[in-house]
């Protein structure tokens, strides 16, 4: 950008990952004077924002001009952990990067390089593109238990749905609640998702609930604090962390025992409705009570609420998948959703594709079969870490497992780890799981 005029011009465009430090995208304005950005401000016209921005976007400032900002390529010339680096130029860097990347796959084989990213931003199908591009397997979130951002949501999707749903507050169309084909969520929950503290969550941008409670939504916060959002709810389930799969049992316990049921949707699209509905009558909001700290009554209203308000759509927050259980409690999440008919409806959850039918970030293995064709998937699955462990790693999403990835990096079995790439994360500060065990076995490979 550039403008000598002496006279302020404004750029529309989308925020950048390594600004803000988010997924990006949200639409901005940047305010320029004599070459300089010198005020950030949202875009009223972008579809999903409309002038909306965060913190982090509106200090974007403060990120382009920190005196301590990188603007060239580092390079270590001292001992690992010693701290202290070159600059050097970009050219130099590529082909530093190309030459260990080309030793190290002819010397040890492709999937000795591990390729780690942060939780997705602008780098991950890039990233991906790069990885198997020199023939590694093992794109992955190194430390990261579990692959737990994100991926238990669309694994849980995957496996009761056949597909990803996410909920609808018209944020697929460009004139938003004006378009004819939405219909209101008449009750929206959020369970265990922070409203104000940022815009965007797992695609799901805060002020969408605000917008749904102008428009008459009724709301229902799961969380074990009393945030913003819940001071502000029509019910409020102060929940024990790490319990959310109890409580979606004895959700499904009341709808399904008072009958709340969608019976026509059942019978079109659901398999195993009955047994269902035997298997939860054990879990009773009483059962629940004592599990989740949540009075039996409350369960009761939350449920009720839920099903005798459609179009209702229910918004996951991240902390639901951190916990051992957390694909079982989105499973169930989804079971409610569908039993109650509140699935690929306006207003309720609806069936997520890529824009245009393209994708560069593959969550599943039709994807990447898609994209890389059939041969080049099983080449790389045969070597993918954690693919004969568990299934989903190796029928679902393309990624390395983490946790057998540490496992592996100490053991050498079945093959040696030599190489480490990450991009967009830090691994040791705020993703792997053990900090100082990660931290020992990179300090062992030939290149990081």
């Amino acid at each position: 950008m550039s403008d000598t005029s002496g006279t302020e011009q404004i750029y529309r465009m989308g925020g950048w990952s390594a600004g803000c430090g988010c997924h990006g995208g949200c639409g901005l304005e940047f305010h320029v004077k004599d070459g300089k950005v010198v005020k950030v401000e949202g875009n009223p016209d972008h579809p999903w924002y409309q002038g909306r921005a965060c913190p982090r976007a509106l200090a974007l400032t403060q990120y382009i001009y920190h005196p301590d900002r990188l603007r060239k390529p580092l390079k270590r010339v001292g001992e690992r952990g010693e701290g202290k680096w070159q600059e050097i130029s970009w050219d130099e860097a590529f082909d530093i990067c190309e030459t260990k990347l080309r030793e190290l796959s002819d010397k040890y084989g492709a999937e000795s390089i591990i390729f780690s990213q942060g939780t997705g931003r602008d780098c991950g199908g890039p990233l991906s593109f790069l990885a198997y591009a020199i023939g590694s397997p093992n794109w992955c979130m190194w430390g990261l238990s579990g692959h737990s951002c994100f991926t238990p949501q669309l694994s849980a999707g995957f496996v009761v749905q056949g597909d990803f749903s996410y909920p609808d507050a018209a944020q697929f169309f460009p004139e938003r609640f004006d378009n004819p084909e939405y219909q209101s969520t008449k009750c929206s929950i959020v369970w265990s998702s922070s409203v104000g503290r940022g815009c965007v969550n797992h695609y799901w941008s805060d002020h969408w609930f605000i917008d749904l409670m102008r428009r008459g939504s009724k709301i229902i916060v799961i969380d074990p604090r009393e945030t913003w959002i819940a001071t502000r709810a029509d019910l409020f389930l102060q929940i024990r962390p790490g319990t959310d799969n109890a409580l979606a049992l004895a959700m499904m316990n009341v709808v399904c025992e008072e009958d709340m049921v969608d019976h026509e949707f059942i019978d079109k699209w659901c398999h195993g409705y009955d047994e269902l509905a035997e298997r939860v009558k054990q879990y009773t909001p009483e059962w629940a009570e004592p599990i989740t700290w949540i009075p039996a009554e409350k369960i009761r209203a939350a449920a009720r609420m839920f099903a005798e308000n459609t179009p209702a759509n229910i918004e996951i927050g991240r902390p639901v998948e951190g916990v051992p259980e957390g694909n079982q409690a989105i499973m169930n999440i989804h079971r409610l959703i569908a039993i109650t008919g509140n699935l690929d409806i306006p207003g309720g959850a609806v069936i997520c594709r890529p824009a245009y039918g393209v994708t560069t970030y593959p969550y599943s293995t039709e994807e990447v079969i898609q994209l890389y064709g059939e041969e080049l998937y099983r080449k790389l699955s045969a070597k993918r870490i954690g693919a004969d462990k568990f299934p989903l790693v190796k029928n679902f999403r393309s990624w390395a497992q983490e946790d057998v990835i540490i496992e592996q990096m100490e053991t050498g079995k079945p093959y040696e780890i030599h190489g480490l790439w990450l991009q967009g994360c830090n691994a040791l500060a705020n993703q792997a799981q053990h900090p100082r065990r990660h931290y020992e076995v990179a300090k062992k490979l030939t290149s990081t």
